[in-house]
């Protein structure tokens, strides 16, 4: 009896102890930081397929080889104020604005013809395709200690068709929210730490088979940018 009861009397001392040091912590003033944050970022998406498919009333094998780009830089950093209280870090606002959005597009494709139609290849140098767009916002949030994610945004496309792509290529949409990077939550408010950068890559491949045969590849880079 004694014996469960200094052991039972220690259990209680050391929650005890556990709550107090909670309840410390929590009541700690809080720690804010004012930064200024920027984003670059790169996101491809490349593809090389063979698609069996009717076009015009024949059957066809479609050979199609593209690449889309998307590169994201600030303009301008945007004012985030960074506070720390009871071990976690909280971000406001939690969007980063003055975006610079460049995206570019490239390729070829073969389209051959087969019997009974006439049997010929038609090839294709698609033309390089660019579109600016300025002034985008994107949404980041903490997806735990020490790390950032972003929410999911579509990214803006470019006009035209060529190279051409099926319904499977078309759904793989790449985006910054495959990645995660990494930082030191305890120094973006240290006032002696005057700025960090958190990295994120991301590289995923996806394989083919049946009409559509061949291999598509998404590259996610960004970097986030904190600075006193």
């Amino acid at each position: 009896m004694k014996v469960f009861c200094g052991f039972t009397c220690i259990l209680a001392f050391v929650c005890l102890l556990t709550a107090l040091a909670a309840s410390a912590r929590d009541a700690a003033p809080a720690k804010r930081a004012l930064v200024k944050v920027s984003l670059r970022a790169t996101v491809t998406k490349t593809w090389n397929t063979v698609t069996d498919t009717t076009l015009g009333g024949c059957d066809v094998s479609i050979h199609s080889v593209g690449s889309r780009k998307v590169v994201l830089k600030s303009v301008r950093p945007t004012k985030v104020v960074v506070t720390a209280r009871g071990g976690r870090v909280s971000y406001s606002p939690t969007a980063i604005r003055f975006v610079r959005v460049d995206v570019s597009g490239s390729g070829n494709e073969a389209t051959t013809f087969k019997a009974p139609c006439m049997e010929h290849t038609v090839r294709n140098d698609c033309p390089r395709a660019r579109r600016v767009i300025k002034g985008s916002t994107f949404r980041f949030f903490r997806s735990r200690r020490n790390e950032i994610s972003f929410r999911p945004t579509r990214l803006p496309g470019v006009p035209g068709t060529c190279p051409w792509q099926s319904a499977q290529l078309r759904a793989i949409k790449p985006g910054l929210e495959q990645a995660q990077g990494e930082l030191s939550e305890v120094a973006l408010t240290d006032p002696r730490v005057p700025g960090q950068t958190a990295l994120a890559s991301a590289d995923i491949e996806s394989e083919f088979d049946g009409d559509e045969v061949g291999r598509a590849t998404e590259r996610v880079n960004w970097s986030l940018t904190f600075r006193r």
